[in-house]
């Protein structure tokens, strides 16, 4: 967002999009500078129904207070939520401290926490996200990532797609938010749909709703968007998935002499400009299409005539094919079952007469923008099929319900994204932990025989074909260092990082002996810690029945690659090589195919395709 910095020092309020299971959220940056029923109250009657207000602790709860008389919501900025990090003495202290002036409020919608961050915040912001729900799971915790066109510096990451996937992994926000501007003065952003797409992916592939931030205000190179502009950047999200929407801005930020900042929908003299209106129109539409929204799962997404980058064909021998026009339509199954398509107009500057044909008979209903109720669509029928024939304005879209009557199949319903897993199998690299023998001959080195099982373990990921495994070394004597090891498993985008290592004493008089594994992170860290553990163990047990089990657990140390992988991570002292039996057993070629086998039913497990 440009020149947020801007907007936080003089504690302009703005207004976020949401998705809460029980409403779609629509809301705005840069809202009301002043807590005043009649500055909330007008940003109320223009149909949005999150406010985000940054103030005093005094002026934030005053800001919930008019949000709650009004019947809005207020998302709120608090300097303290990113004052300090998770390593510093009061970083829960500081929070309990946000959460207890504010969380029990009925206005409050949620907390403000960071926009378009690089991936060097993603841990930090990961603390904060996980203390929040963890002392208030009521309430969301808000981050906005950057659009496609920001650089691989700005990301800190190789790729667009890999900064998303790995800010969802490492954060697990409850709403993926991003902001792409694609109304240039000249024409418009060439990866505005590639976008969209992606962020409908992360959104698919990690469970979470997503929220669109679009242009509503001329500044740099971004032209004054019309009506129609507006409705062309709501209905194409809509059509995506998009379960909240907001505007950039609402009120005109203060002068800049690089951004030029002007005609906000409420313009630089505080007045309402024309956009008010439109967007007062489009945002009410919104609201009666929302209890239906809110039911709807996106299964596919195609687009007609010419297809921009990081679009799809309408299948020639699908259910739909429409003659006029370019259209991008989405497809999405409700609920209870029922088909749903919206079609969106692609012109933003002409309407278009569309002949929609679909392939069986069909009956069809618009979901009225101005009741929320279905209204039947008259659909000639012939031989078997049926045409709707209408006129679309400028950027207009209709929500439509399908009734197919006969019953009959249809293809390319559903295109949903395929998502193949990643892991890094990173078997020890520590060639000086070794074994001897009385002769004091080296007969064990971990770093070998580690990188041996994993080889062993990629095989069998390899055989069965599901999931894509790598292995951090390129051979068995190939000396890396942990950063090169954790680099890697974030360039290559892995989901989940298994580290395999065997364990040792030190001590002369005691061997140890057993088998355990380590994790960093409760939730998906210890999951994939159980389920590499348990099924070695009882693979331990067919040739070790009296193995001890040290359990799954977090480390004494800060372990770099439980840490630093860039996903879940788990680290596994298959046996102890300080201890003669079972130093033989991991030399073993039966029992480490044995122990690699359970390794992979493990990992299978893990990404739910055992």
């Amino acid at each position: 967002m440009e020149k947020l910095l801007v907007f936080f020092v003089a504690l302009i309020a703005v207004v976020v999009g949401s998705a809460r299971a029980d409403e779609f959220l629509i809301s705005h940056w840069c809202g009301p500078t002043e807590a005043t029923h009649e500055k909330f109250a007008e940003a109320a009657e223009a149909g949005f129904n999150v406010i985000m207000f940054g103030g005093t602790i005094e002026q934030n709860k005053k800001a919930l207070d008019l949000c709650q008389s009004l019947g809005v919501k207020a998302l709120l900025i608090d300097g303290r939520i990113m004052a300090k990090k998770p390593g510093d003495e009061d970083f829960e202290k500081n929070l309990d401290a946000v959460v207890a002036d504010y969380g029990s409020h009925p206005a409050l919608w949620g907390y403000y926490v960071q926009d378009e961050p690089n991936a060097a915040m993603f841990k930090h912001l990961a603390a904060v996200n996980k203390y929040l729900i963890k002392k208030d799971p009521v309430h969301i915790p808000y981050i906005n990532l950057f659009p496609t066109y920001a650089s691989s510096e700005q990301l800190g990451n190789p790729t667009y797609e890999h900064h998303v996937d790995e800010f969802m992994r490492l954060v697990r926000p409850k709403l993926l938010s991003y902001d792409h501007y694609a109304l240039l003065a000249n024409g418009e952003r060439a990866d505005y749909f590639l976008n969209l797409e992606i962020i409908r992916r992360m959104s698919i592939k990690h469970k979470t709703p997503f929220n669109y931030i679009l242009l509503s205000m001329p500044h740099g190179p971004y032209r004054n968007p019309s009506e129609a502009d507006l409705r062309w950047q709501v209905n194409t999200a809509l059509a995506y998935g998009a379960r909240g929407i907001m505007y950039f801005t609402y009120n005109t930020p203060p002068p800049d002499p690089n951004w030029q900042w002007h005609s906000g929908i409420i313009n630089e003299k505080g007045e309402r400009d024309r956009k008010y209106y439109e967007v007062k129109r489009i945002n009410y539409e919104i609201k009666k299409l929302a209890p239906t929204l809110m039911r709807l799962n996106s299964v596919a997404v195609y687009h007609t005539g010419r297809i921009p980058d990081g679009g799809k064909a309408l299948p020639q021998d699908g259910l739909i094919s429409i003659d006029g026009g370019e259209f991008v339509i989405g497809q999405f199954n409700s609920d209870d079952g029922q088909k749903y398509a919206m079609f969106v107009n692609r012109d933003m500057r002409k309407g278009v007469y569309a002949s929609i044909r679909f392939s069986q008979r069909v009956n069809l209903a618009q979901v009225n923008p101005n009741t929320g109720r279905l209204r039947p669509i008259g659909v000639a029928e012939r031989d078997g099929s049926c045409v709707w024939k209408t006129r679309f304005g400028p950027g207009e879209g209709r929500l439509v319900q399908i009734d197919l009557p006969d019953n009959l199949p249809v293809r390319h319903w559903e295109d949903l994204p395929e998502f193949r897993p990643r892991v890094m199998l990173n078997p020890s690299a520590q060639f000086q932990n070794v074994a001897r023998n009385e002769k004091q001959e080296i007969i064990y080195v971990e770093g070998e025989n580690m990188y041996d099982i994993a080889v062993k373990v990629k095989e069998y990921l390899d055989r069965d074909g599901r999931i894509d495994a790598f292995i951090s070394r390129n051979h068995r004597n190939h000396r890396v260092t942990l950063l090169y090891e954790t680099e890697l498993t974030r360039m290559l985008n892995c989901d989940a990082l298994v580290s395999l290592h065997s364990d040792a004493t030190g001590k002369k008089d005691d061997p140890g002996g057993g088998t355990w594994t380590f994790y960093a992170d409760e939730d998906e860290g210890k999951r994939l810690a159980e389920c590499v553990q348990m099924p070695l163990l009882e693979a331990i047990k067919t040739f070790h029945p009296d193995v001890n089990f040290r359990g799954v657990r977090t480390h004494w140390y800060r372990l770099w690659v439980l840490h630093e992988a860039g996903c879940p991570a788990s680290l596994t002292e298959v046996l102890f090589h300080s201890n003669p039996q079972e130093v033989e057993m991991l030399k073993n070629p039966e029992y480490q195919d044995r122990m690699a086998k359970a390794i992979a039913k493990g990992i299978l497990s893990y990404f739910g395709v055992e």
